[in-house]
C-alpha cells in the first residue's frame, strides 16, 4: 500500500503540472500565429437540397483543414506545440521548443488561395456525382484572430441515368457488359462518375477472369447524350476510338483468350543483377520450370501446391491474386512478383519471382510484474524456423518462466514450454506443457496436444479453423489442507475444476476480417465465432463399457474427464471518423455449459472478467461473477470465474504523432455462473437481475505503434461496481462516494489493441 501511495504522489507531482500547462496553452491557441495572419479554427461543409451527398462525403476534397481535434473540440497537438517557450535564448529553452514542436502540430494559417482551391474541388466532386448545376459559396467569420469557414454547397437538381446501351465489337464482351444481374448501372441512378468507372472495372475484371489477358479498363469509354432541358442522360459504352479504327485482325488479337503454357519459379535469382560467379540451377518437369541460385529455397512440390496458376488453364486474374495470397502466407517468402510473357499461339508463360525471408528467428523477453503488493519477474525465449523441411513448414519453440515473491513469505513459480509445427497445407500440430505452483494453494501440471486445420474461404476476409484433436491432461499432485477443505473435501460443486482431470475437445472457429492492407484508411468490421464440445465421445464409449463411480462420474484410470459445450461470439466495428481518428465498438458474448460427467466447467475453460482486454477498471480475475465479492484471500481469486460472459466496449482512438496514439474508452460487462454455487454467492445469472450487475468503467490510454507490435498502457477507473450492491450500497464510484486510487483505479500494460 505504501508503494502504491508513493506512486500516486509521483503521478500527481508530474501529471498535474503538465495538465495545467496544457490548459494554459489552450487559452492562447494563436501564440505562434503571425500578427497579420489568422488561425484556421473551423472548416464546416453544409450541403443544401439533397440527402444523397453528405458533408462527410466531401470533406476529403478540402485543400486546407484546421488543426487536428480530439473529441471534436480539443486541439491537443496544437496545445502541445504552444507549450514551447517563445523566448529561445538559452539551450534549455531551445531544447524545450524543439521537443514541443516535434511532438505537437504547428498552427494551420488561413490561406485564401487554398480556400478558393477547396471551392473548386467541391464543385468538381459534385459534378462527378451528377450535380452539374451545383454551386459553392463561403461564409467567413473572424473572431480574435481565428477564422471559421463555412462552405455552403447548393446541389440543385442532379442528372440521372435513363438508359445504357452497348456498341462493342466482341460478342463475349457484349455479354459481360450487358449482364443486367451484375451491372452497377441502374435506371434512375445519379449520373455518378465513380459508379461509371467502377462498372468499367467490373467488366474488365470479368473478362480477365475468362482468359482475356490484354483487356484493360482504359479500353472502354462512355458516350453520353442528354436531351435539351432534360436532367436525364443516355449513355453508350464503346471501345476507345483508336481500337474501333483498328483493322479487324488487329482488334481481334486484343480480344483473344490466352492459355498458360508454362509456370516458371525464380527463387533468389534476378538475371539483370546476378553475378556471373554464381551457379544457376534449373529443373524442368510437367510444364513447370524452377531456377535458383545457391541453396534451394523450396521443393517444387511445395511451390506447385501454393500456385493457383496451372499450365493448360485459361489465364485468370483471380488465380493470380490467389497465388499472391498463398505464397505471401508462407513465412519463408518475403517478396513475390508475378508477370506473364506472350510466347505466341495464344499462350503465356507465367514467371513467379520470389525472395526469401529470414530463415531463423530467436526472440527473448523479460518483464517485471507487480500485483497487490507481490513483486515478480518473468522471462521467455522463442525460436522460429520458417522452412524446417524445405517445404515452408514452420517450427516454433517457446520456453518461459516466472517467479513471484508473495507478501506472506511464499513463492509462486510458473514455467511453460510449447512446440508447434505448421504445414503449408494449413495443418498445425501443437504440444504444450505448463507447471504452476502457488504457495498455500496447489501445484498444477498441464499437458496439451492439438491438431488443427485452417480453411481459407473463397469469400474475401473469411477463414475457418477446425480443431480435430485437442487433448489436455491436468494433474494436481499437491494442494494445501485449506484449499482441499474448501474445494475437495466437501460438497463444493466446483471441485471438478480443481481435481486432476482429462479434457478431449473438438472445436470450430470462424473468423472474418474486413481490414485490407491495400485500403488501410477505411472503416471495417471484424467478427469471430468459436464453438467447442468436450467429453461426448468418451462419455458414449464409457457408458457402454463400464459403470460410473459412486458420485456418478465416469473415469479413465481413476481420472475423470470433463464434459461440456462452449460457444463464443464477438463483433468489432472500426469506424473511420477523420484522418487518424477512429471510433471502435466491440461486443462479446460467451457461454460454457457443463453436463453429464461434469458439474462444473474446468477452470482452464471458464471465463474471467477484468484485465487489459475486458472492463479495464478492474484487474484480471477481480470482477464477478455477478455481485460476488472476494475477501482478498488467494482462494477467492480462484473463485472469480464464471460460465457466462458479457463484454461491451467503446473506444475513441486518435494518432497524435507518428507512432504515438491516444485513446479514451468506456467498458461494461461481467461474468456469471450457470448454476447457483454456494461458494460464489450472488454469481448466478438471472434475467430479472443481470442488468443491475453489469460493471462499468472508463479511462484513457497511450499506445506506441511500431508496426510490428503495439505497446499499450491503459488507465481504467471504476464507474459502477456491482460487487458493492450488497456491501455498502456505494456501487456508483464517484468522488462523493469515496473514489480512491487504491481500490478504483488500475493501470494495464499490454501488447496489441484490446480488440
Amino acid at each position: 500500500m505504501c508503494t502504491r501511495l508513493k506512486n500516486v504522489k509521483n503521478i500527481r507531482r508530474y501529471i498535474l503540472p503538465l495538465l495545467c500547462l496544457l490548459l494554459l496553452s489552450a487559452c492562447n491557441t494563436t501564440k505562434f500565429v503571425p500578427e497579420d495572419k489568422y488561425l484556421l479554427n473551423k472548416a464546416k461543409i453544409e450541403v443544401a437540397d439533397t440527402k444523397q451527398v453528405s458533408a462527410g462525403d466531401l470533406r476529403g476534397f478540402l485543400r486546407q483543414k484546421p488543426n487536428t481535434e480530439i473529441l471534436g473540440f480539443w486541439k491537443l497537438q496544437l496545445d502541445i506545440y504552444n507549450t514551447a517557450p517563445a523566448d529561445t535564448s538559452t539551450k534549455s529553452r531551445k531544447r524545450l521548443a524543439r521537443n514541443a514542436h516535434k511532438l505537437g502540430e504547428a498552427p494551420e494559417i488561413y490561406d485564401e488561395a487554398l480556400t478558393r482551391a477547396s471551392m473548386e474541388q467541391l464543385n468538381k466532386a459534385m459534378h462527378n456525382k451528377g450535380y452539374f448545376h451545383s454551386s459553392v459559396d463561403t461564409l467567413l467569420r473572424l473572431k480574435k484572430r481565428k477564422m471559421n469557414i463555412t462552405y455552403r454547397v447548393t446541389a440543385r437538381e442532379p442528372y440521372r441515368l435513363r438508359n445504357c446501351s452497348y456498341l462493342l465489337q466482341n460478342s463475349e464482351l457484349m455479354q459481360v457488359a450487358s449482364d443486367q444481374r451484375r451491372t452497377l448501372l441502374k435506371e434512375g441512378m445519379l449520373f455518378d462518375a465513380d459508379v461509371l468507372d467502377s462498372e468499367r472495372q467490373r467488366i474488365t475484371s470479368a473478362m480477365r477472369r475468362r482468359g482475356y489477358y490484354y483487356m484493360e479498363k482504359n479500353m472502354l469509354r462512355y458516350v453520353a447524350d442528354s436531351a435539351l432541358q432534360s436532367r436525364e442522360v443516355d449513355v453508350e459504352l464503346r471501345l476507345q476510338q483508336y481500337i474501333e479504327q483498328m483493322p479487324d485482325s488487329s482488334r481481334e488479337r486484343l480480344f483473344r483468350r490466352y492459355k498458360i503454357r508454362r509456370v516458371c519459379f525464380h527463387m533468389d535469382y534476378d538475371p539483370a543483377f546476378a553475378p556471373d560467379s554464381l551457379t544457376l540451377h534449373r529443373t524442368e518437369s510437367d510444364d513447370y520450370q524452377t531456377t535458383w541460385v545457391g541453396r534451394r529455397l523450396l521443393r517444387e512440390r511445395a511451390l506447385k501446391h501454393n500456385c493457383a496458376v496451372k499450365p493448360g488453364d485459361w489465364f485468370n486474374e483471380r488465380r493470380v491474386e490467389q497465388t499472391y495470397e498463398m505464397l505471401n502466407r508462407l513465412g519463408i517468402i518475403k517478396y513475390v512478383d508475378i508477370s506473364f510473357t506472350d510466347v505466341g499461339d495464344d499462350e503465356l508463360d507465367c514467371h513467379i519471382v520470389m525472395s526469401r525471408s529470414k530463415l531463423n528467428t530467436v526472440s527473448a523477453e523479460i518483464e517485471g510484474t507487480y500485483s497487490s503488493g507481490d513483486w515478480g519477474i518473468a522471462a521467455g525465449v522463442g525460436y522460429i524456423n520458417r522452412n524446417i523441411f524445405h517445404g515452408a513448414e514452420e517450427l516454433q519453440l517457446n520456453v518461459s518462466g516466472g517467479y513471484e515473491w508473495r507478501q506472506n513469505g511464499g513463492r509462486a513459480i510458473e514455467a511453460k514450454a510449447s512446440a508447434s509445427l505448421a504445414f503449408p497445407i494449413r495443418l498445425k500440430l501443437s504440444l504444450n506443457g505448463q507447471y504452476q505452483t502457488r504457495p498455500d494453494e496447489f501445484t498444477r501440471t498441464v499437458a496439451n496436444a492439438s491438431l488443427g486445420y485452417t480453411l481459407r474461404s473463397t469469400r474475401p476476409g473469411w477463414s475457418h479453423v477446425f480443431s480435430f484433436l485437442d487433448v489436455s491432461y491436468v494433474y494436481l499432485p499437491w494442494m494445501s489442507d485449506e484449499f482441499r477443505d474448501r474445494f475437495i473435501n466437501n460438497s463444493n460443486p466446483l471441485k471438478y475444476s480443481y481435481e486432476s482431470h482429462l479434457i478431449d475437445a473438438l472445436g470450430y472457429t470462424a473468423i472474418y476480417s474486413g481490414f485490407r492492407r491495400s485500403r488501410p484508411n477505411r472503416s471495417y468490421s471484424q467478427a469471430r465465432f468459436f464453438a467447442e464440445a468436450a467429453g461426448n465421445v468418451m462419455y458414449g464409449l464409457m457408458k457402454g463399457l463400464s459403470k460410473p463411480g459412486e458420485d456418478g462420474v465416469y473415469t479413465i484410470g481413476s481420472v475423470p474427464f470433463a464434459q461440456y459445450v462452449k460457444a463464443d461470439v464477438s463483433y468489432t466495428y472500426n469506424r473511420l471518423l477523420a484522418d487518424n481518428h477512429r471510433l471502435v465498438w466491440h461486443v462479446g458474448l460467451g457461454v460454457a455449459v457443463p453436463f453429464c460427467n461434469s458439474s462444473s466447467v474446468p477452470y482452464e475453460k471458464r471465463y474471467f472478467a477484468g484485465g487489459s482486454n475486458h472492463v479495464r477498471g478492474w484487474t484480471a480475475h477481480s470482477l464477478g461473477p455477478g455481485t460476488y465479492r472476494g475477501e482478498g484471500s488467494r482462494t477467492d481469486y480462484d473463485n472469480q470465474t464464471g460460465d457466462l460472459h458479457l463484454d461491451l466496449s467503446l473506444e475513441y482512438r486518435w494518432k497524435v504523432w507518428s507512432f504515438i496514439e491516444l485513446a479514451a474508452f468506456t467498458d461494461a460487462g461481467n461474468i456469471w455462473t450457470i448454476r447457483d454455487y454456494s461458494t460464489q454467492p450472488g454469481g448466478v445469472f438471472r434475467f430479472s437481475e443481470f442488468y443491475k450487475q453489469i460493471a462499468w468503467s472508463y479511462g484513457v490510454g497511450l499506445r506506441l505503434d511500431f508496426s510490428i507490435l503495439v505497446f499499450r498502457v491503459d488507465f481504467g477507473v471504476k464507474l459502477y461496481d456491482p460487487s458493492r450492491i450488497n456491501y455498502d450500497q456505494k456501487q456508483w464510484r464517484t468522488a462523493p462516494n469515496g473514489l480512491g486510487w487504491s481500490d478504483d483505479m488500475t493501470f494495464h500494460f499490454a501488447i496489441g489493441h484490446p480488440f
